[in-house]
């Protein structure tokens, strides 16, 4: 007797289990969180953040960021580790005077001390009706123009947003404000 309620105890728990959260990226950059797949609710896919342990800085790379996603790494590395000098090495800094590159630092700083709760991408807003060619023509996907730096402040509850503006030059990604 006890072998079939077993078995039957088993059969009703086993199709119960737990759902996959998909991490996505909604049109107008902000993260949506949802149990279906991302294409599904009209957003993309989105990876979440790599974990890593206490003290763990993860590789050093030389050069400079050539994809978006390095980029996205170095900036979530240098806020995570609280390094300033890191966060700037992503910065474009050509053409600025010494004024204006201490505010920059002076931002980075700020930046590198509040913790990270998300780096969103931010795509150019959608236009009207496209032309009857173009509705023909296959879809593009949009370029981001900028990232969104989720933080909280000091006390941790208090958020905080930071806009920085996406650059491509010498075949790399670069931010600024």
């Amino acid at each position: 007797m006890r072998p079939i309620l077993l078995l039957s105890l088993l059969s009703v728990a086993a199709p119960l289990h737990a759902q996959q959260i998909h991490r996505c990226t909604g049109p107008d950059g902000t993260a949506v969180f949802t149990d279906r797949r991302c294409e599904d609710v009209g957003a993309l896919a989105r990876l979440p953040p790599a974990t890593r342990l206490d003290g763990e800085a993860g590789l050093y790379r030389h050069g400079c960021p050539r994809r978006l996603s390095e980029l996205v790494d170095a900036l979530r590395s240098a806020i995570d580790a609280h390094d300033v000098n890191r966060l700037s090495s992503v910065y474009l800094w050509p053409s600025l005077s010494d004024q204006a590159a201490n505010r920059v630092l002076t931002q980075l700083e700020a930046i590198a001390e509040r913790p990270l709760v998300d780096i969103a991408p931010l795509y150019p807003e959608a236009r009207g009706p496209l032309p009857p060619d173009a509705a023909t023509a296959p879809p593009s996907s949009p370029r981001p123009w900028g990232l969104r730096l989720e933080q909280t402040l000091a006390n941790n509850s208090t958020p905080s947003h930071t806009i920085l503006t996406l650059r491509r030059q010498y075949n790399c990604f670069w931010v600024s404000f």
